[in-house]
Parts: C-alpha cells; structure tokens; sequence
C-alpha cells in the first residue's frame, strides 16, 4: 500500500479525493499528477473499485441517473408549490382620454342645460394593488401531485440500480484485470520451468548425452512460453486502462490488485431464496413499481378533473386616491368538453397497462438472470475440481518425463509435450475460476447484493 505524506496540494482532479478517501491514505498528490506515473504501484481491492465506481462523480451512467432525480425532486417541488397562495403586487399610472359617445353615453340627460360630453380627459389614474389567489380545491391537481412523487421514488429506484449496474461493470473489469494478472504470473512460471529444461538439455548436448535437436526443440518451448507472456502483459495492460476508466482516475496510475482469482466454496444460495433477495433488493423492480403507480395517479387525476374546481382571490390598493378591493370565491364546474378528457383518460390508462406488462416481464428477466448465474456457479464449481486434477496429472506427468530425460531413458519430447499439457491445464484452472468469480458477480448483481460481494485478498 502506497502512503505518502500530508500536503497542502490542491486536488486537480475531482477523482483523486475520492480515491484517496477509500485508500485511506493521507495525500494522493504523488500519485495521480497527470503526465506522470505512479512511483509505485497502488493497492486496490474489489470493495475499494467498487466503492470509487459508484461514488456520485463515477461511471457517466450513475451521474445521469442523479440528475434525472433531481429533475423529478423540481417536479415534486413545483407540485407543492400549487398548494401555497399566489401573491402578486402590481403598480401603474395612466393617463386617459375616454371617448363617451363612443362607448354609448350619447342620450338625452333630461336635465336643463345638461348634456353628457362627447370626451373626457385628460386625466390621469394610478393604481397600486396587491393580489392574493388560493387555490381551495382541486382533486384533480392533489392527485397529479401524489404521482410526481411516486415518480421521485422511481427516480432514487433508478439511482440503485444504476449503482449496482456500476458496481457489476467495475466487479467485471477488475476480474479481467486479475485474471490477466494470474495468466502472467502462469506464463513467468512456464518460462522458468522452460529455462531449466533447456539448461538442462544443454548440459546433457556438452556431456554427449543427448542431441542438438533436444536443444532446439527445448528453445523452441521456451520461445512460446515468452510469447505468452507478452501476450499476458498486453491483456494485463489492456485490462488495467479499462479498469481506471471505470475508476475515473489518471490513466497513467499503475494498480496492484489486493485480491487473487481462487476458488471460495461458501454456501451459495438456491435459486428460489436468490429470486425471492432480487424482488426486494432489485431497483429496477421497485423503479417499475413506482412507475406503474405514477401512470394510476395520473390517470386518477384525469378522472378527477370531472370534479369542481374552487379558488379564492382578493385584491385591494388604492385606485385615484381611493381605497379598492376585490374578495371573492369562484366554482368552476367541467360540463362538456368534446371528449378531451375522455381521450386523455383512455391515453393514461394505456400507460398504466404497459406499465403492468413491463413489471411482469421485468420480473421474468430478473428470476431468468438469478438462475441462470446460479446455474453457471453450480457448473463452475464442479469444473473447477476437473481443472484441480487436471494441473495435478500434468505436474506429475511433467515431473516423470523430466526425470526420464534426465536419466536418458528418453529423449526430451515428452518433456516438452508434457511442459505445454501443463500450460494448457493451468491456462484452462485460470478460466475457470475466472468463470466462477464472474458468476458470483452476476449472481449478486442479479439479486441486488453487490455491496456485500468481496474478493479473498492476497494471503487469505
């Protein structure tokens, strides 16, 4: 584990104070420095990447996820604001010239020597009010409001579920990452077993105890185990840039993966237990669920416009130097509309059945994704005890033939044919291990339960 002493260093990127937080260490200044690489390799664990992947500045999905959350809790809010009064203020001066006979004030007065002007004004006429609305009743509204909140509830649904779509990506790559670590550390182990068989068969060739041949043929082993390793790092590397991308951190930082790619026979849970854990912990069945009482809301609330709507106002200020004001209630009550909220209603309840349809599918996929992991765990878990037996034929197959050449009994062919049976058994335990891990990923991120999912560290 890396430790670097406190500083005073301000952090230019966002993700290295997060990092920093989950690595527990003190200043990450040294670490992550763009355009220069890590002094030494950082330790991470599958808890540690997991926790960086899902943090609120992570993976882009996740972020977009919060956003939509905070657009629905705007939502929420504007819908609570329709429960408050309205107070408006309004201030204006006019100057008006009316003409009276034009608005009808054209007929005899019956007054002597009285006539009604054709025009009046100028004059002018100042107005400062202030205006208060409220509104009373309106079922219609309160219930669209209940549905935009179901629909925040859906939002932060969508928030778990793209945490732990996050975390099983991370989980993933970080798996691909430690495989390609254990395929390296084979690879080194094959070419030192290499290097010592053709040491040895260049020592049999001076003593004249075997042939030129036996030389090449041992070089030849020993140029395909290399290549295999420069295949490995360039998976490794690969692997490790996917990895700090997922992170969000520099990718010139060198990681060194605190876990190792082992067999863990626990108890794993049947099938129906791990379905029965997905429908309470999925957040995309609860996102659904909540969607499908937004559509009823909503449609409720269409249904409910056939009710009365009832607010109150007043206004007061003064008017030309008097005093005004205006109090009142008004009832408004829906007759006839052309079918508009007929058609609306029809249109909500639509929505409402799709939804219905999606949940029951959703459901489906969710029970076909936990028994299918459940099942690649259980063929895992017994390919795992053929690869075992597989390494441990090859090794003593490895070790008899070696011992055969090296008494010359034989020649060093079924050593170099045994050498590559070995190679090939532990590239094929690799695999399937990493077929194991991968389908305890898949099993947790099937049933909701990424967060308790860890790694054996190194050592364990």
């Amino acid at each position: 584990m890396l430790v670097v002493s406190s500083c005073r260093f301000r952090y230019p990127y966002p993700t290295m104070k997060r990092f920093l937080l989950v690595t527990g260490q003190t200043c990450i200044c040294c670490l992550a420095v763009a355009g220069q690489a890590a002094p030494t390799p950082v330790k991470l664990s599958l808890r540690q990447a997991i926790e960086l992947g899902t943090s609120p500045n992570g993976i882009a999905s996740l972020q977009l996820a919060g956003a939509s959350m905070q657009a629905a809790e705007a939502r929420v809010a504007q819908a609570h604001a329709f429960l408050y009064p309205v107070l408006e203020a309004s201030v204006g001066e006019q100057n008006l010239t009316r003409n009276l006979s034009a608005e009808g004030f054209n007929f005899p007065t019956g007054v002597p020597n009285f006539t009604i002007p054709a025009e009046v004004g100028p004059f002018n006429n100042f107005d400062l009010r202030l205006l208060l609305t409220q509104n009373v009743y309106d079922a219609g509204a309160f219930r669209r409001g209940r549905g935009l909140r179901a629909g925040l509830e859906a939002a932060r649904a969508d928030i778990t579920a793209h945490r732990e779509i996050s975390a099983a990506q991370v989980a993933h790559h970080y798996l691909e990452m430690l495989r390609a670590d254990t395929s390296l550390d084979a690879a080194r182990a094959g070419v030192a077993v290499a290097e010592s068989l053709l040491k040895l068969a260049e020592e049999r060739e001076t003593a004249g105890k075997a042939a030129a041949v036996e030389v090449t043929r041992a070089k030849l082993r020993l140029a395909a185990d290399r290549r295999k390793v420069l295949g490995a790092a360039s998976e490794r590397d690969q692997a490790r840039l996917q990895l700090l991308g997922d992170l969000g951190l520099d990718f010139t930082t060198s990681l060194e993966l605190a876990d190792q790619l082992v067999f863990t026979p626990s108890d794993v849970p049947d099938a129906a237990s791990a379905v029965a854990t997905a429908f309470k912990s999925r957040g995309e069945l609860a996102a659904s669920q909540k969607r499908e009482e937004e559509a009823q809301d909503n449609e409720q609330a269409i249904h409910l416009e056939r009710m009365p709507t009832v607010f109150a106002y007043g206004d007061v200020g003064p008017l030309a130097a008097v005093i005004t004001h205006t109090v009142g209630v008004t009832m408004k009550v829906p007759i006839f509309d052309g079918g508009r909220r007929n058609a609306r209603r029809a249109e909500a309840l639509t929505a409402v059945h799709q939804q219905e349809i999606q949940q029951r599918d959703l459901r489906r996929q969710i029970e076909l994704q936990v028994r299918k992991a459940a099942a690649s765990l259980q063929a895992a878990a017994a390919e795992i005890e053929v690869c075992e037996g597989s390494v441990t034929l090859a090794q003593e197959e490895l070790a008899e033939a070696r011992r055969r050449f090296e008494g010359g009994v034989a020649s060093n062919v079924d050593v170099v044919d045994a050498q590559a049976k070995l190679t090939q058994a532990r590239a094929d335990k690799i695999a399937v291990l990493y077929t194991w891990n991968l389908a305890r990923v898949d099993l947790a991120q099937a049933s909701g339960t990424m967060g308790s999912l860890e790694l054996p560290g190194r050592g364990n």
